[in-house]
């Protein structure tokens, strides 16, 4: 995701890159390796991430790298990020932009979120959204979350998250899954990485390995799944 992400939004930026090769599909046999789907054709994790930044106009918010060589504890004072969104539609669309700083450990939001109105999203490109500097010094962990609507419906999300991982905790997220039918509803207390759904044969699910943030309550289309059978399963990062 990470990559990709990138990449598209050089093809905004006086054309850098215009394009990635996926490396690789599928299996060939049974193993463990870096494809997007496995060798019983099941998607992986990082085919629904991949998905979503590919999506025909995609929202994305990152902060700056920052060189974790000099020892993962010595978080810089500040960090930079910037928000932008990639489209490629052949047409300028309208949209609106919003970015939510919401703390990991609590759920709440640390400060005041940031609303664009009427944005213009150019065509075949990338559009710089807003910048910013996160405190690290007096500023909690917390995540920025993004979203975006295109006629009042929202079309991409994206979350970015304090690195390193393993110095954040993952428990009590209070997320709550709900199966309704041919969708499944997802809604979190807390910051959620990764929540990913059980892949079964013949079922399709719209989406998975998603990132759940407080107050945004996400619906999952499936498909093929019986009224008489048992609900997927579900987990995601630090689920105990």
């Amino acid at each position: 995701m990470f990559g990709y992400r990138g990449w598209r939004r050089q093809w905004g930026q006086k054309r850098f890159c215009g394009g990635a090769l996926v490396w690789q599909l599928n299996d060939c046999w049974p193993v463990t390796s870096w494809s997007i789907v496995d060798y019983f054709l099941r998607k992986k994790p990082a085919y629904y991430a991949m998905r979503r930044v590919l999506a025909p106009v995609a929202v994305a918010v990152k902060r700056a790298h920052h060189d974790w060589s000099v020892v993962h504890a010595r978080v810089p004072k500040s960090s930079n990020f910037k928000l932008w969104v990639a489209s490629s539609q052949l047409e300028e669309v309208t949209a609106t932009v919003e970015l939510r700083f919401i703390s990991v450990a609590t759920g709440k939001e640390i400060k005041e979120s940031i609303t664009k109105k009427d944005i213009k999203i150019a065509a075949n490109g990338t559009t710089d959204v807003l910048s910013g500097t996160i405190d690290n010094v007096n500023e909690e962990p917390h995540v920025l979350a993004a979203r975006i609507w295109i006629d009042g419906e929202i079309v991409s999300r994206d979350v970015d998250w304090p690195q390193p991982l393993k110095y954040l905790g993952f428990e009590d997220r209070g997320v709550e899954v709900y199966s309704r039918g041919e969708t499944i509803l997802v809604k979190a207390c807390r910051p959620t990485k990764g929540l990913v759904f059980e892949e079964r044969a013949g079922v399709l699910v719209n989406d998975s390995a998603i990132d759940v943030v407080p107050g945004d309550e996400q619906v999952i289309r499936v498909k093929n799944l019986a009224a008489d059978d048992q609900p997927l399963r579900w987990t995601y990062l630090g689920r105990t």
